[in-house]
């Protein structure tokens, strides 16, 4: 009899587990067969609009411990994972297959291409040669074990009889209700990597300036978080990669305060009041004769300077010689630490994560297997674990999916 394997979900980490089992089986010629059913008409969606389009496949850092240190949820389940399946060799498993991934200043790594395309034409084109069955607009209804395999049901009502399950349905609701139908716990939900709601006159017209390394204090009712790196100023409030990289962090404690929050921003990412004020100082007893507005620090454009320095109500046609030594201290105290409100949080489209999912102690990791019910896995965001944004959520995706898939294949194989 062929023994099957379904996965349900036809995303990034139900993709990579469908193509590890099945490559598995094809070795030795197994009379088995692996499924994707994916419930809408597109596979591999959120992999074609990842990363503005390009797809941050993985992250260029090869070694596994400090790899785990990006995922505020989920770190420690994935130390040993990653010891057997790491983003080197998810660079290595694309480059077999004919795409090259290269590393970007910030160590974010993207197709050669430049276009998440190649990637899911990667992912098609080997799921077809081996063999994977992929079924679209096939929504799940119910999942229920029976004996030694399981009973999918569609929501057409139709069946289907398979021995191993993979649940790789990402953030869905529809994936958390099939695995609390068979025993698993769901741990809190909240959205992770968001940008910040600020209303505040003072970044009302400076929307899409941009600052390279600020340094961010997030004081939240019951914790205090920090964050340095790039930020940039919306219509809206605040986003950038360490506004996501904090909500992310920050993500149980913000809903909690239903994203009320006090935030400060030391836009220059100098630390030091001492060094903040011998920066300002050399550029006062250089421009004695000049005019403030003209002269501006090096990390602030003429634009944010211009109203930096009327909302500290010194004068714009003010000279640096007439600024008093009150001016002089406002400047460096609102430098290091200009204080805003957050009012709310804007989903970031290009990364939507969630934070929370399948409880991690149920499931084991050197399978992915449940360790409720035989012949069920998990892989991927399913599961309550959450990366930052810069190829960490994408990396958990593969690496789950990789030892699922192979654990899978074994267990059809016994």
């Amino acid at each position: 009899m062929t023994k099957k394997i379904a996965i349900i979900g036809g995303g990034a980490s139900g993709f990579f587990a469908a193509i590890q089992a099945a490559s598995e089986l094809n070795k030795v010629g197994a009379d088995a067969q692996v499924h994707i059913f994916e419930s809408s008409s597109r596979f591999l969606s959120k992999v074609k609009i990842s990363g503005g389009g390009r797809c941050n496949v993985t992250h260029h850092q090869f070694e596994p411990k400090i790899f785990c240190q990006n995922y505020p949820r989920g770190s420690r389940e994935l130390r040993s994972p990653f010891t057997k399946f790491q983003a080197s060799d998810t660079v290595e498993w694309f480059k077999q297959r004919g795409v090259k991934l290269v590393a970007e200043n910030d160590g974010r790594m993207f197709p050669s291409t430049n276009t998440s395309e190649t990637i899911i034409e990667c992912f098609i084109k080997e799921a077809q040669r081996l063999g994977v069955v992929l079924h679209s607009r096939n929504a799940v209804r119910s999942l229920q074990k029976v004996d030694e395999s399981y009973e999918i049901k569609f929501k057409d009502y139709s069946t289907f009889q398979v021995h191993q399950v993979l649940l790789a349905t990402g953030s869905s609701k529809q994936g958390y209700d099939l695995a609390s139908n068979l025993g698993h716990t769901i741990t809190e939900l909240a959205p992770s990597l968001f940008s910040f709601k600020i209303k505040n006159a003072f970044l009302k017209e400076l929307s899409g300036v941009s600052f390279q390394n600020a340094s961010l204090t997030l004081k939240t009712s019951k914790k205090k978080f920090q964050q340095q790196g790039p930020i940039l100023i919306t219509h809206h409030g605040l986003s950038g990669p360490a506004v996501l990289k904090l909500s992310a962090w920050a993500a149980r404690e913000m809903k909690i305060d239903r994203y009320r929050a006090s935030l400060f921003v030391n836009w220059s990412g100098v630390e030091s009041v001492g060094e903040l004020e011998i920066t300002y100082k050399k550029i006062k007893e250089s421009n004695q004769a000049a005019l403030i507005k003209n002269t501006p620090p090096v990390f602030y454009t003429k634009r944010f300077w211009a109203n930096f320095i009327n909302c500290l109500d010194i004068g714009a046609d003010k000279k640096w010689s007439e600024v008093s030594k009150k001016e002089f201290n406002r400047l460096v105290e609102f430098t290091r630490t200009t204080p805003l409100e957050i009012q709310g949080q804007n989903r970031f489209k290009e990364e939507f994560v969630e934070c929370g999912g399948v409880k991690t102690s149920e499931v084991d990791f050197k399978t992915m297997q449940s360790k409720i019910v035989p012949g069920l896995h998990f892989s991927g965001e399913i599961l309550d674990i959450d990366g930052i944004t810069g190829g960490f959520n994408f990396q958990n995706a593969w690496t789950t999916g990789y030892l699922a898939g192979t654990s899978m294949a074994k267990e059809v194989l016994k």
